[in-house]
């Protein structure tokens, strides 16, 4: 009987299963401008290796919209250096100075507004990906609150010592910026504002961001 009742929790766990799908984010090329440098941190993951995706993002059908388009209102922590707010949005993922929004360095942020709450299923982020670069302090976040005050699910948070200073050491690795960025289970997460965070990457100081995206429903 036991073995019955196994056998059918599995297959009721693989149908669960099949029933989903991979939420799919577009990839740039590969880019490098530069030979990968050594990087030396206590807190970053393996090497996957170039060409080695991480393992897919598997929801219902109904959760893998993109929410993000060109018309997502962004904000931004600091004015931008160059580029503007709307390149995180506008779906060219070429990182070079026609799609790059660079924020100066420190501790800054990128905040999208969906319009209203969704559940979001999954937020892919991708940097400047030259020299396989790693940024610092990257953390993603989602609310209601657009100042971020109240009700606020943190979904990644590779700042391992809170050298960002937002109360909380994260768990999350660091990790070689590529081109398929970093995408985030949000696990079904209720909100309007989705908030990624960076502080500077081993290359320079200042903050590129290329593009975010937002998925659910």
């Amino acid at each position: 009987m036991k073995k019955l009742v196994m056998s059918a929790l599995a297959l009721a766990a693989v149908a669960a299963f099949a029933e989903k799908v991979a939420i799919k984010f577009e990839l740039p090329p590969p880019h490098s401008s530069g030979t990968p440098k050594e990087i030396k941190s206590d807190n970053l993951e393996p090497d996957r290796g170039p060409g080695k995706l991480r393992p897919p993002i598997m929801v219902e059908p109904e959760y893998a919209k993109k929410l993000t388009t060109e018309d997502t209102k962004v904000t931004t922590s600091e004015e931008a250096v160059t580029g503007e707010n709307e390149y995180v949005v506008d779906g060219d993922k070429t990182p070079d100075a026609t799609s790059m929004l660079q924020l100066p360095g420190g501790v800054q942020w990128v905040q999208l507004d969906l319009g209203a709450e969704h559940v979001i299923s999954a937020v892919c982020v991708w940097h400047d990906q030259g020299d396989e670069r790693v940024y610092k302090d990257v953390i993603m976040q989602i609310s209601n609150d657009p100042k971020f005050l109240e009700g606020v699910t943190t979904i990644f948070n590779n700042d391992h010592d809170d050298s960002a200073k937002l109360g909380k050491k994260g768990t999350d690795k660091e990790y070689r910026e590529r081109n398929d960025g970093r995408p985030v289970d949000a696990k079904l997460t209720k909100g309007r504002y989705v908030r990624c965070y960076s502080n500077g990457s081993t290359s320079e100081p200042v903050n590129n961001y290329i593009e975010i995206e937002v998925f659910g429903k």
